[in-house]
């Protein structure tokens, strides 16, 4: 039978489909799919994904929300030109049943059209094939066979596991202490699910993390096991989503944008470590994974973990309020939790940043050939370099923040918009040609390692190293190997990594982050140095040394004990006097341009909205403000907050005036940051 008469038997030859679309517009789109353009084994329906054309020359991708018949040759919609569908996307990239519904929930939530968050539900290019299985870092997994959980994990596993069998949403807040097995939970917790016939989703913070925990999973689970991140290429990516959604891979392992997979008959989502904020998308659509999962999880009546050495404080008061149910791990796998010396870095002469107590400590380590931990959250050589004579600092022309100083290769960088510029032979202002590089930073630690302990292997784990695709795993499966001696880090170095070798984690900076104005600055420090804390003694005694100008301060001395609960006493009284979360909800609204004026008016106006048509007993508006760093990428930065709950018609009400800003301040860029992470 020929394909026309395959079409006239199956039905019309064309149909008018409803899009919704990846733009900014609270509305649907109308478009022609003509069978005979496309030949496809089926007629669209609601939840595929279409190739459609906008604007001139742009192609996007769009979500049908319906599809009915059409008049063959009617190419006029209430007297507009109807444009055709250019490609219907596989079965395996429909967005249907609880996935559309989160899709809903988080265009609901975060106030947007619903075509801004549909690309979160399908890799880029989706249909794009791979070109072969990219080979991967060797990891050493230590998976026994033979593993005996402990009582206080075989309850967590037990709690999970009535979720499962009875087919019932929960939600399960695991706070372990570091090194307490928690991952041996989430494993028993997924084994049970797969045994039920039903998938699971494993979150991570980073892309640093998924090759360990991968590792471990697939040692586990076999093929059974994939993962997806923005590291792999479209084609792995795309592999993966269509397997998961064939029931062929059944444990989806990444960062936040794992948790979109079409993982079929889902029965439990790991979130680890999640008080982390990377956990929040900071661009458009701005979810947080952790409150997306729990969407997911009760859409798909699957339990949901929540595990975390340092709880999220919002975290811990859902459990509290009994919004979750919170399961303990006391102890430590194998021995005690590490031992935390405090250096006073007042008055002292420190050597290149090292304390004589740290470089002393470093040196016992490795006679006792065990590997060092070094963290410093700062990257490159120097946080600035400045004028010996009159003491300028060169400086960003777009942020109006000092550039750092970068040794291999020789540059000044921002870290804020990326800016690069040769270093200069004299000083812009005064003409003098002698420079101070002031502060330091992982770079620098580096070097001075090197000069101090020739002999040792060492690695750098930042930023400026893992730009390459695959160099995160190419270091950190170095260093678990044992192929280094030290590992110098940022954050990366923090969080979540079992590396049985290291005895000894030095932080250089331990106050680094407390003084910055955040309400979350005191939790994230904790959270910090208590993480990075938990990478030392893993297997046998574990040393850490934390150098710091404010050795008295709570945070530090209360993370120095491990005492988790000591500081949310502390902090969860500030919270509430001060009006933040978790006792009242955020709301932050940004706005930015290069004239500064414009800007500012623009703020002053919305602001004034918001006073005169916000209810002061529900919602208090704070500012506007300058942001904390005022210029960034030659834009100007202000922001208002909203401090309150908004109910639906405020939210409706505040999208419209948003859009209304737009439209009279030209060239203003206005967003909207729903539960912010920070307010910078």
């Amino acid at each position: 039978m020929s394909s026309s008469a395959q079409h006239a038997a199956a039905g019309p030859a064309e149909y008018l489909v409803e899009v919704a679309l990846p733009v900014p517009l609270e509305r649907t789109f109308s478009y022609r799919f003509v069978m005979a353009d496309l030949e496809p084994d089926r007629v669209p329906a609601a939840g595929d994904l279409v190739s459609v054309p906008f604007g001139r020359r742009r192609k996007v991708l769009g979500l049908v929300l319906g599809a009915r018949e059409w008049e063959a040759g009617q190419a006029k919609l209430d007297g507009f030109d109807l444009r055709r569908v250019t490609s219907l996307l596989p079965t395996e990239y429909r967005i249907t049943g609880e996935r559309l519904a989160l899709a809903r929930w988080l265009a609901e939530y975060y106030m947007l059209p619903l075509g801004e968050v549909v690309p979160l539900f399908h890799p880029p290019s989706p249909g794009t094939r791979a070109r072969g299985k990219e080979a991967q870092e060797a990891f050493p997994t230590g998976d026994t066979p033979d593993i005996t959980l402990t009582r206080h994990q075989e309850a967590a596993v037990a709690a999970a596991g009535r979720h499962l069998q009875e087919g019932s949403f929960g939600a399960l807040l695991l706070h372990g202490v570091t090194g307490s097995g928690k991952t041996e939970v989430y494993l028993a917790v997924i084994e049970q699910a797969l045994a039920a016939g039903k998938g699971a989703i494993f979150l991570l913070p980073e892309i640093a993390l998924t090759p360990q925990m991968l590792a471990r999973i697939t040692g586990r689970f076999g093929d059974k096991a994939a993962a997806i991140h923005s590291g792999l290429s479209a084609g792995q990516r795309c592999r993966v989503h269509e397997a998961a959604a064939r029931g062929e891979v059944q444990v989806v392992v990444g960062p936040r944008s794992a948790l979109f997979a079409p993982v079929r008959d889902l029965g439990v989502i790991v979130v680890d470590e999640e008080h982390e904020s990377s956990y929040k998308q900071d661009e458009k659509p701005r979810y947080h994974a952790r409150h997306a999962a729990l969407v997911r999880g009760r859409e798909n009546r699957a339990v949901v973990i929540l595990g975390s050495a340092t709880p999220d404080l919002e975290s811990m008061d859902n459990a509290r309020q009994g919004r979750y149910q919170l399961l303990i791990l006391p102890e430590r796998m194998g021995g005690g939790l590490p031992v935390v010396e405090i250096v006073d870095m007042r008055g002292s002469r420190a050597l290149e940043g090292f304390s004589p107590a740290l470089a002393q400590a470093v040196e016992e380590t490795l006679a006792q050939q065990r590997q060092v931990i070094l963290f410093y959250n700062r990257r490159g050589f120097a946080r600035m370099l400045q004028c010996r004579q009159c003491g300028e600092v060169v400086e960003c022309p777009a942020c109006d923040i000092g550039l750092t100083y970068h040794l291999r290769p020789r540059r000044l960088l921002c870290h804020y918009c990326d800016h690069q510029a040769e270093v200069p032979e004299t000083c812009p202002a005064c003409g003098a040609g002698d420079f101070l590089p002031q502060g330091g930073g992982t770079e620098k630690v580096e070097v001075n390692l090197q000069a101090h302990f020739p002999e040792a292997r060492i690695q750098r784990l930042d930023r400026d190293t893992t730009s390459g695709r695959g160099s995160h795993r190419r270091i950190l499966a170095a260093f678990a190997r044992r192929e280094a001696d030290i590992l110098v880090g940022t954050q990366m170095v923090a969080k979540g990594h079992h590396f049985p070798g290291v005895g000894l984690v030095g932080v250089l900076a331990a106050d680094h982050g407390l003084g910055l104005p955040d309400f979350r600055a005191a939790e994230r420090t904790f959270q910090l140095l208590t993480q990075v804390a938990g990478r030392s003694g893993r297997t046998g005694h574990g040393r850490v040394i934390f150098q710091t100008f404010r050795p008295d301060d709570p945070v530090i001395v209360a993370a120095s004990m491990h005492d988790y609960q000591g500081f949310m006493d502390q902090e969860l009284p500030l919270r509430r006097a001060l009006g933040y979360p978790p006792s009242r909800r955020l709301l932050r609204v940004g706005l930015s341009g290069r004239r500064k004026g414009t800007v500012e008016q623009a703020a002053l106006a919305l602001a004034g909205a918001f006073q005169q048509n916000l209810d002061p007993e529900q919602v208090q508006v704070l500012g506007p403000a300058p942001a904390v760093f005022p210029r960034l990428n030659d834009r100007f930065r202000y922001q208002i907050l909203l401090k309150g709950a908004l109910g639906a018609p405020a939210r409706r009400w505040l999208v419209q005036v948003l859009a209304q800003l737009k439209e009279e301040y030209r060239g203003v860029d206005v967003i909207h940051d729903v539960d912010p992470v920070g307010v910078y």
